[in-house]
């Protein structure tokens, strides 16, 4: 299951690495990542549907195999326009499978191994995320940019054959996926995410008004439960989707500045710059287990908490550093700390937005939650790469980290406000699924 992962993560380490190489401006450059975080987006609710009425195995094959073919397209692609269709058909792929592993880890496990088992999964995005910007950067600067797409299909087909040979099949619920709904999730958050990344200010105001009517179609009921708004009502599940946003608003653009800036400004290769970056991915890699341990054992809202902060210290450090002109060695410490950080998060929080949902809900609730993570990847892209291409990089990559660590903050606060949570505290719907 956490082989899809693995490849998502690689990407998001591999992207920002090799955005400054391309031919392209930092709008184009950076609108890559957003058009493929945006077909992410609009289908996962859906997917999440599919998941339960086709089956969970299934759609991770089929999305896997989508992401492999647009992988390989974009190592080919001739022009701009095909690598922005690539990286959307790649981006549909990921909305396809990735809900799928998440919605069966508490399908298979019993509630007193969710945390330990969401921590594998973050081990697995560690090495994922380590690998990416190292790796990746090492590749596209000896043998070019589109090495590095061949290299991730490669890792698509790997997990692909790992999915065939061990993922279990699960029944079934016969859900019913809606056509509209998913038609205007796109066009909504398409429209509002190109509106605020290119100053279009009509983009802003119809992606807005789509969004409005899918809201509202979702509250009517007349979206046949494509947003399962009720979720909401469960507290641990509201605010924990609120530190997964924050948190996907934050991991997907803070590195886009920061790898401006080191590549630019400071004069650092690709590779250079993927080994600054790797002190995060080896202290999530090493906290991640314990993180993952206490989830179940402890106050899991404390590590969430703690989290937060100590990724705001690291964001906090590394725009004093490029304020100051600091060589690029010193991004190392800031890094370290974001490691630290995001390894008392993302298990934590995990165990806790999912452990009162109920099995008839779970394919439902693992595709909203997903899907909020990656709207606040979008929005994060847009808005961080809206400020950093308003200047000269010099200029404006302190102002654009501001904004990811505005978010670690408003992560804290959601954190903050769950109250103490019993130590694998598992609800019984928790437990009637897993079972």
């Amino acid at each position: 299951m956490a082989a899809g992962y693995f490849c998502v993560l690689f990407d998001q380490g591999f992207m920002p690495v090799v955005t400054p190489l391309l031919p392209f401006g930092v709008n184009n450059s950076v609108w890559l990542t957003s058009v493929f975080l945006l077909c992410s987006v609009a289908p996962m609710p859906a997917a999440g549907r599919m998941g339960d009425a086709y089956g969970q195995r299934r759609m991770f094959l089929v999305g896997l195999a989508i992401t492999a073919a647009a992988l390989l397209l974009g190592a080919a692609s001739w022009s701009f326009g095909a690598l922005v269709f690539a990286r959307a058909l790649q981006g549909i792929g990921v909305a396809l499978f990735l809900p799928q592993a998440f919605g069966l880890i508490p399908r298979v496990l019993p509630p007193e191994r969710h945390g330990r088992a969401f921590a594998v999964w973050g081990i697995v995005g560690s090495i994922a995320s380590l690998l990416g910007p190292v790796l990746g950067g090492a590749i596209a600067q000896a043998q070019g940019w589109r090495a590095g797409f061949l290299l991730q299909a490669a890792l698509c087909l790997i997990a692909l054959a790992a999915t065939a040979a061990w993922v279990p099949r699960l029944p079934v619920s016969g859900a019913r996926v809606p056509l509209v709904p998913v038609l205007l999730s796109l066009a909504g958050l398409g429209a509002l995410v190109y509106g605020i990344q290119f100053g279009n200010w009509v983009g802003v105001l119809v992606g807005a008004i789509s969004l409005a009517a899918l809201l509202i179609a979702a509250r009517t009921g007349e979206d046949q439960g494509f947003l399962p708004l009720h979720l909401f009502r469960e507290r641990t599940f509201a605010l924990g989707t609120v530190g997964v946003t924050t948190m996907g608003f934050a991991a997907a653009s803070m590195f886009i500045p920061l790898m401006y800036w080191l590549q630019t400004a400071a004069g650092a290769s690709p590779s250079t710059a993927g080994l600054i970056a790797a002190p995060m991915s080896v202290l999530a890699l090493v906290a991640t287990p314990v993180a993952g341990h206490l989830t179940d054992t402890a106050d899991p809202r404390m590590l969430c908490i703690t989290g937060f902060c100590v990724q705001a210290a690291g964001l906090a450090l590394a725009a004093g550093l490029i304020l100051l002109g600091a060589a690029p060695g010193w991004f190392a410490i800031a890094t370290a700390l974001l490691g630290l950080g995001s390894a008392c998060v993302w298990a934590p929080n995990a165990a806790i937005t999912m452990r009162r949902i109920p099995p008839s809900d779970a394919g439902a609730a693992s595709g909203l939650y997903n899907t909020v993570r990656q709207v606040g990847s979008v929005v994060g892209v847009a808005l961080v790469g809206a400020v950093l291409a308003a200047g000269k990089i010099e200029d404006t990559a302190a102002f654009a980290l501001a904004l990811p660590l505005g978010a670690f903050v408003v992560g804290g606060v959601s954190a903050a406000l769950l109250g103490p949570i019993p130590a694998g505290g598992a609800s019984t719907a928790s437990g009637h699924a897993s079972r």
